[in-house]
C-alpha cells in the first residue's frame, strides 16, 4: 500500500462508504484525505454531479471553502432551489423530506462563501416561504389536473426557472423527482432544459411520460397528442412509444378513441419500433389463458380490435370465438350466428366447437352445443355421441375441467363409460412409462398428462402440444390436447419475438395503470388505489370457481376405481397437493400402494408428506394397484371393529409378478362382477372364530384386532405399519445401491484430482427421513403393547450419516513366553 500512487489510493478512497477507519491508518491516508480535492471528488464520484452538492453540504466538518470552489469548478450541479431550501433550512425551517441537520453543520463563514458563490451565480434568489421554485414547480404540476382554460401559470415561467434557474430535484428524497417526469409529458418542449440540468430519462419515466400523453382528456385533440408525440421523439432518441403503453392504450381502444387515432397514425408513418397488428395479434392470443377472456368488458375490446385488424393466426382466431361463447352462454343460435358473421369468423368446423369446449374457462355449454349441431354437421346421433366423448376425454387432460364434466355426465351418463375406458387404458401410468432415471433433465422435468395442478402459477393453456410449431400449432394443423403450452413459448408474460425488447405487454389499461401511477400525496395516492385498484387475479390460468378433474374423479367413481387409481398415480407423480390432500384425507381414502414409491424413485423426486403421514395414520399396505381392484370389500360385522377386507396373504405374495398397469375392463363388467363376489355373511360366522387366547388378556385382543384387520392372513402377525417399513426399507436399499455405484463411477472418472461429492436425490433423503419416523412409531406401539421390541433387520440400509457406529473394545495383549 506504501507503494500505490495518490490516484490509485484516490480511487480505493472513493469506494469506501464509510472512510473514517481507513484515513487512520497512517500518516499517508490520513494528509491525503485532507486535501481539498480528494473529498471534492470523493463526493462526485459517489453520488454524481446533480446529488454531490447536496450531501457535501451534511458532511460539515469536511467542507470547507476550497472544498466549494472545487466542487462547482469540477461539474456539480447547483441550482436555486437547492439554495433556497438550504436557507430555509439552516433558518430552521421546516423542510418535510429533510430529517437530518444537514447544512446546520456547516460553519457559518462556509455557509457565507456558499450563499456567495450563489448569489454570483443567480442575481436574485427568492428565499421567501412558499415561494421558491419548488413550490411553484408542485402548484404547476397541481394545475395540469384542471382544463387549460382554467391554468394561472403559464408554461414559460416553468421553463424560465430551468433555464436560469438551473431547476432540477437535487436529491432522491425529494417528492419532486418523481414529479419532474410529469412536466415533460404536460410540455414536452422542456425535455432539453431538463436534461442541460442532469436529467436523465430511464425506461419507467419513459412509459410514464407517454401514458400522460395518451391519457383520455376532452381537450386532447389528436393533433396535439401527435404533436407531442413527435416532438419527444425528435429531442431526444430514447424517448419511443414502447409496447407495453401502446397495449395499455389498445385495450381501452373503445373510450379513448383519440390515443387510439394516434396510435394508428403513428404506425400508418412509421413512427413506432414495432408493427401495431403485430402487437393486436400478441394481445389477443395473450387472453386465452387468463381468466380476463370471462370479462364482457375484455371480449368488447378484443372484438373490436379484431374488426380493424384481423388476423389469420388460428390461436388469436380462436380467442375472438371464445369471447362470442363465453359471453353469450344463454345466447340462442340465431344470436351466435350472426355475431359470428358481423365479425367474419364463419364457417365454424367442428373442430373448432372442440377447442372452445377445451377451454378452461368453457363451463357451460349448452348454447355453444346446439350451435354445433345447427351449423357444424353434427346432426345425427352417432356423430353427437362421438363428438362428445373426444371432447371429455380430451377435457381429462385440463386440471380445472371439472365442472364441465360434471355437467356433460348428468346430461349424457354414457360418457362415464368412454372416460372410465380412456383413463384405463390411453392415461395409465407404469414405472416403464417414466423417463430412465439415467436421463436427469428429463426426469425432473417430466410432468404426466392428468392430474397438474391448476392453481400453480404457470402460463399454461390448454391448446397446444409439446411437438407444436413456431405458430402455435402442431404439424396436423391442430391446437389442442391438454395443458401441454409449450414451455419455450410461456417463459415470460408474452410469447418471445424479437420484439420483445420493447416492452412486455399485459391486460391492463391505460387508465388502471395511470392511476397507479398518480403521484398525488399519500393520502389521496392510497384513495386512488381502492379505488382504481387493478384486479390481478384476471391473470390467473383458472376460472374463478373452479373444480379440478381429479377431485371431481374421486366424487364421481369412489376411492376404490380403476378410473381414481389412474388419476392417483398421475398425482402422485405431479406432486398435485390439493388432490393428495383430497384424495388421503378422512376414513375414505385412496389406498396408496408401493408402485406409488417405486415411480417416484425412478424420477429421484421427493415423495408428498401427505403419503407418510397416511402411512403413520394408518393406511393399509398394498404392492400396486391390481392389489385392492380385483377384490371387493366385504362388510363383516364382528363384535370387535374390523377393516375392508384385502387378498390372503399368499395372493398378496402372487402380485409381486403381476404387472403394475390396470388392466382396462368395461363399467358394466366391474359392477356385475362386483355384485357377484359381494355375498353378505351370517351372524353367525362371526361367533364361529375359534381363539385361543386367554380370555381378557393382552393377547385376545392383539389377536382380534390383527385377524380382523386382514381376512387370510392369520398366519402372519405383520402390521400394515410393518409391511410399509420393510418394502420402504427394501426400496431404499435398492435406491442406496444405485447411488453408491453412481458415486464410485464418479470417483474412478475424476481425472482432475479434484473432491467430487455426489448428492443423493430428493427421494432418497425424503424416503430415509420418513423410514426413520415410521420405525419410531413402530417401536412405540411396540411398546405400548408390551411386546419386547425386535431388532430391525433392515435398518442397515440407512444412509452412513445416521447410522451408530460402535468402535470395537479394545482387549488388553498378552504375550506367552
Amino acid at each position: 500500500m506504501d507503494r500505490l500512487a495518490d490516484e490509485v489510493l484516490q480511487i480505493i478512497f472513493n469506494e469506501i462508504d464509510h472512510p473514517t477507519s481507513f484515513v487512520l491508518v497512517c500518516r499517508r491516508f490520513n494528509a491525503l484525505s485532507r486535501d481539498p480535492y480528494v473529498r471534492a471528488h470523493y463526493f462526485l464520484a459517489r453520488y454524481g454531479s446533480v446529488q454531490a452538492l447536496y450531501w457535501a453540504l451534511g458532511r460539515g466538518k469536511l467542507i470547507t471553502e476550497q472544498v466549494l470552489d472545487v466542487l462547482l469548478s469540477s461539474g456539480a450541479h447547483l441550482s436555486r432551489y437547492l439554495v433556497q431550501v438550504a436557507v430555509h433550512h439552516y433558518f430552521r425551517s421546516s423542510c418535510p423530506f429533510i430529517k437530518t441537520p444537514w447544512v446546520r453543520t456547516l460553519s457559518f463563514p462556509t455557509l457565507s462563501h456558499f450563499l456567495k458563490l450563489s448569489s454570483e451565480r443567480f442575481v436574485t434568489i427568492n428565499t421567501t416561504k412558499g415561494e421558491d421554485d419548488g413550490s411553484v414547480f408542485r402548484h404547476f404540476i397541481k394545475e395540469s389536473r384542471t382544463r387549460a382554460d382554467r391554468r394561472g401559470l403559464a408554461t414559460d415561467a416553468i421553463a424560465e426557472m430551468l433555464d436560469k434557474g438551473k431547476f432540477i430535484p437535487f436529491c432522491s428524497k425529494d417528492p419532486i423527482m418523481a414529479q419532474f417526469p410529469l412536466a415533460l409529458s404536460i410540455e414536452p418542449r422542456l425535455l432539453p432544459l431538463a436534461i442541460a440540468n442532469g436529467f436523465r430519462m430511464d425506461n419507467r419515466y419513459r412509459d410514464f411520460v407517454f401514458r400522460r400523453i395518451f391519457e383520455r382528456k376532452d381537450e386532447h385533440s389528436i393533433k396535439d397528442v401527435l404533436f407531442n408525440v413527435r416532438e419527444l421523439c425528435r429531442l431526444d432518441t430514447s424517448m419511443f412509444v414502447s409496447r407495453t403503453v401502446a397495449a395499455e392504450v389498445l385495450m381501452e381502444a373503445e373510450a379513448n378513441g383519440t390515443a387510439y387515432a394516434v396510435l394508428r397514425a403513428l404506425d400508418q408513418e412509421g413512427g413506432l419500433r414495432f408493427s401495431l397488428p403485430s402487437l393486436v395479434e400478441d394481445l389477443i392470443k395473450l387472453c386465452i389463458r387468463t381468466r380476463a377472456i370471462t370479462m364482457p368488458a375484455t371480449g368488447s375490446a378484443l372484438r373490436y380490435l379484431w374488426r380493424d385488424f384481423p388476423s389469420s393466426n388460428p390461436t388469436a382466431r380462436l380467442v375472438i370465438l371464445l369471447t362470442v361463447f363465453i359471453g353469450g352462454p344463454t345466447s340462442t343460435v340465431d344470436v351466435l350466428h350472426s355475431d359470428l358473421r358481423r365479425l367474419n369468423l364463419t364457417p365454424v368446423s367442428a373442430e373448432d366447437i372442440a377447442h372452445v369446449l377445451l377451454s378452461p374457462f368453457v363451463e357451460l355449454f349448452s348454447s355453444t352445443l346446439l350451435y354445433a349441431r345447427t351449423h357444424c354437421g353434427i346432426n345425427d346421433e352417432v356423430a353427437l355421441s362421438s363428438f362428445l366423448a373426444d371432447v371429455a376425454v380430451r377435457c381429462l387432460e385440463v386440471a380445472s375441467k371439472g365442472n364441465m364434466l360434471r355437467y356433460m355426465c348428468e346430461d349424457y351418463p354414457s360418457l362415464k363409460e368412454d372416460i372410465q375406458l380412456a383413463a384405463t387404458t390411453e392415461y395409465r401410468l407404469t414405472v416403464e412409462d417414466l423417463p430412465s432415471p439415467e436421463r436427469e433433465k428429463e426426469c425432473i422435468a417430466f410432468q404426466s398428462k392428468l392430474c397438474r395442478d391448476p392453481y400453480t402459477f404457470k402460463l399454461e393453456t390448454a391448446f397446444i402440444r409439446l411437438n407444436m410449431q413456431e405458430d402455435g400449432w402442431d404439424r396436423e394443423g391442430s391446437p389442442l390436447q391438454g395443458d401441454d403450452l409449450a414451455t419455450r413459448q410461456c417463459e415470460g408474460v408474452v410469447p418471445s419475438s424479437p420484439e420483445s425488447f420493447l416492452g412486455e405487454i399485459g391486460q391492463e389499461t391505460l387508465t388502471q395503470v395511470i392511476a397507479h401511477d398518480e403521484l398525488d400525496p399519500r393520502r389521496k395516492r392510497a384513495a386512488s388505489w381502492l379505488s382504481n385498484r387493478i384486479d390481478w387475479s384476471m391473470t390467473l390460468p383458472y376460472p374463478a370457481d373452479v373444480l379440478p378433474v381429479g377431485r371431481w374423479i374421486r366424487n364421481q367413481f369412489g376411492r376404490r376405481h380403476p378410473v381414481t387409481a389412474t388419476f392417483m398415480n398421475h398425482a402422485v407423480v405431479n406432486d398435485n397437493h390439493g388432490i393428495l390432500q383430497h384424495y388421503l384425507s378422512g376414513p375414505l381414502l385412496v389406498p396408496i400402494t408401493l408402485h406409488h414409491f417405486k415411480m417416484l424413485a425412478r424420477l429421484g423426486r421427493a415423495p408428498n408428506y401427505q403419503l407418510f403421514r397416511a402411512i403413520r395414520e394408518g393406511a393399509e399396505f398394498f404392492l400396486s394397484d391390481n392389489d385392492y381392484l380385483k377384490y371387493s370389500d366385504v362388510d363383516v360385522k364382528r363384535e370387535t371393529p374390523s377393516a375392508e377386507g384385502v387378498p390372503s396373504e399368499a395372493i398378496r405374495n402372487s402380485a409381486l409378478s403381476m404387472p403394475m398397469s390396470i388392466a382396462p375392463m368395461p363399467s358394466s363388467s366391474i359392477t356385475s362382477s362386483a355384485a357377484r363376489t359381494r355375498k353378505r355373511l351370517h351372524r353367525s360366522a362371526a361367533a364361529t372364530v375359534k381363539s385361543y387366547a386367554l380370555p381378557e388378556s393382552d393377547e385376545e385382543s392383539l389377536t382380534l384386532s390383527e385377524s380382523s384387520r386382514y381376512r387370510g392372513r392369520t398366519h402372519t402377525t405383520d402390521s400394515d405399519l410393518q409391511l410399509w417399513i420393510k418394502h420402504l426399507s427394501a426400496l431404499q436399499k435398492d435406491e442406496t445401491k444405485k447411488f453408491n455405484e453412481k458415486k464410485r463411477h464418479l470417483e474412478q472418472s475424476n481425472i482432475s484430482g479434484t473432491r467430487l461429492r455426489a448428492v443423493r436425490n430428493d427421494f432418497l433423503r425424503t424416503v430415509t427421513a420418513g423410514l426413520r419416523e415410521l420405525r419410531q412409531l413402530d417401536s412405540a406401539k411396540k411398546q405400548q403393547a408390551h411386546i419386547p421390541a425386535v431388532p430391525d433387520e433392515h435398518s442397515e440400509s440407512d444412509d452412513d450419516e445416521y447410522q451408530c457406529r460402535r468402535r470395537p473394545s479394545k482387549r488388553r495383549k498378552t504375550s506367552t513366553n
